[in-house]
């Protein structure tokens, strides 16, 4: 059953009640960005709405606006590391996804991990993580596709939603469900962070190029720092390379994955 948006706050409030990481809640009709929204309010707060009209990735890339049928939410916790919040966050929505999706349909999809903010099923991008500072806060933005049906032809070829696999969530549940993961894997250590991550990795093992501050820098994915970054094997020796700044590259033409 797909709940009104006037039920968001009530069922919201009851989860963040059970948290130790948030406080107040914010459920907007429509927003700009949910991040925008976020970025004056203190540590413990989130904000999720019903629409996002104009939501950006990392970077400063755009996140397509497909209405109603999308997940988008920011909560906001005291900064720490961004490639530890990054890893951490994408782990907690995979778990959520995945025990939604079981305990509603009987059945999941396999989420992987492009890192470092990026989720995956059958190498389309279901989701993201996006986390920027200010004043010593983090805002961590989380972005679910869940019921779209398409996408326009300038993402279709790299998109996919819970839907397009046979499953349909309520945004509600979704959204609870990944506050409730959220507030345990926050707070983990960081070694079984970095094993739930190579669990679901899809770069390690696999030879890619990365656009970075200093240039392009190939060679084989070796691990994952949750703390530090991308540990990378290249003909000058192995390289760390931090979340903040870097994104992954098609190798054959420098495009952006």
């Amino acid at each position: 059953m797909i709940r009104p948006l006037s039920d968001w706050p009530a069922a919201i409030e009851a989860v963040v009640s059970r948290t130790t990481a948030w406080n107040a809640v914010h459920v907007l009709r429509e927003t700009a960005s949910t991040q925008d929204f976020a970025r004056t309010l203190p540590v413990g707060s989130v904000v999720i709405a019903g629409r996002q009209r104009a939501g950006r990735g990392r970077l400063g890339r755009g996140w397509a606006d497909t209405g109603e049928d999308g997940l988008a939410m920011t909560v906001t916790v005291t900064a720490q590391p961004p490639e530890r919040s990054a890893v951490a966050c994408a782990i907690a929505a995979a778990e959520a996804i995945e025990e939604l999706c079981q305990a509603s349909s009987g059945g999941a999809p396999r989420i992987g991990f492009k890192w470092p903010n990026d989720l995956m099923v059958a190498n389309k991008k279901l989701g993201g993580i996006l986390i920027e500072r200010h004043d010593g806060v983090d805002s961590i933005g989380i972005g679910v596709n869940c019921s779209q049906r398409s996408f326009s032809n300038e993402i279709a070829m790299r998109a996919t939603s819970l839907a397009l696999h046979g499953f349909l969530v309520d945004r509600l549940d979704l959204a609870c469900a990944i506050l409730t993961s959220l507030d345990r894997w926050l707070i983990a250590q960081s070694e079984q962070i970095e094993t739930a991550f190579i669990a679901r990795d899809i770069l390690c093992g696999t030879r890619a190029a990365f656009g970075t501050p200093t240039g392009v820098v190939e060679g084989l994915v070796v691990g994952i720092d949750p703390v530090r970054g991308l540990r990378v094997r290249t003909s000058r020796g192995d390289q760390v390379l931090a979340a903040a700044t870097t994104r992954v590259l098609v190798p054959e033409d420098r495009l952006e994955l």
